[in-house]
């Protein structure tokens, strides 16, 4: 996750190294924060989901992200409500050998989590314009997790005038003969389960050029009720001092831990 991070750190300096750039203007303050406050807007964030404990399943990291859309709530500057889904996928581990022809077994393991939230955003920002903006956001729902086994077979490829009918079809309706591609992928499903989770998003929400456009990095916890864990020992093996997200983690029973960064799309107002 140091890649991420690396331009978090980036996105920041620059803030202070072009401070142009940003909305220090008291003319247009007030304008650029009814932009930011009222409309709904789209946010998408990807980023690496780690668990923090051992798990006899979905013990492994990988990618994840969200897609979330949120509307403020009415009368309150600093709240908003939201819906999003979250995709984690596992990993997966790929098994071939010379004797088989070709063909791969891949294992893998992924989630799809649906939930509904409340955020609670300092509008203002920390430094009273309106650019560095942190949240704290909670939501429940409920997440569907699966084992699946992957077969892909060699690819095999089939021409579409490899008979006279097909041919002579081409021909009158002056079709050109295209070569057809069969991946050979098979899925099993191996298992599947459901469960009810809590999510909650410690972040920042960074505007720059364009009120109607804002950057978003974080932390994000994902607690999962029927993932059973059998100790820290994630917590238990880092030998320096805990970070700041780490001890958070440790104290929510946090299941999976997501540091992200993302994009916030604001929709334009809707002219009186």
């Amino acid at each position: 996750m140091k890649y991420p991070l690396s331009i978090v750190y980036l996105l920041i300096l620059l803030s202070f190294l072009h401070p142009n750039s940003l909305y220090f203007s008291n003319n247009d303050y007030k304008n650029n924060q009814e932009k930011l406050r009222k409309p709904s807007h789209l946010m998408f964030t990807f980023g690496y989901s780690s668990p923090t404990n051992i798990y006899s399943s979905y013990s492994t990291q990988g990618a994840a992200f969200k897609l979330t859309f949120e509307k403020p709530v009415i009368n309150h500057n600093n709240l908003r409500y939201n819906l999003g889904w979250q995709h984690i996928s596992f990993g997966e581990n790929m098994i071939s050998y010379d004797d088989w022809s070709g063909l791969q077994v891949r294992e893998g393991e992924s989630a799809n989590l649906f939930d509904v939230g409340i955020k609670f955003i300092l509008n203002n920002g920390i430094f009273g314009k309106g650019f560095f903006r942190p949240y704290i956001n909670t939501s429940i729902g409920v997440g569907f997790f699966k084992q699946y086994t992957e077969y892909d077979f060699p690819d095999t490829f089939e021409n579409e005038c490899d008979n006279f009918w097909s041919l002579l079809l081409h021909i009158i309706f002056e079709d050109s003969c295209d070569t057809e591609t069969n991946y050979n992928i098979n899925t099993t499903v191996d298992s599947k389960m459901s469960s009810p989770f809590v999510t909650l998003d410690l972040g920042t929400s960074l505007t720059f050029l364009k009120p109607s456009v804002a950057v978003e990095f974080g932390v994000r916890y994902n607690m999962i009720k029927n993932i059973q864990a059998s100790d820290w020992s994630s917590w238990e093996n880092i030998e320096d001092q805990q970070s700041f997200d780490e001890i958070i983690g440790n104290k929510i029973n946090a299941d999976y831990k997501t540091i992200y960064i993302g994009v916030s799309f604001y929709f334009p107002l809707k002219k009186r």
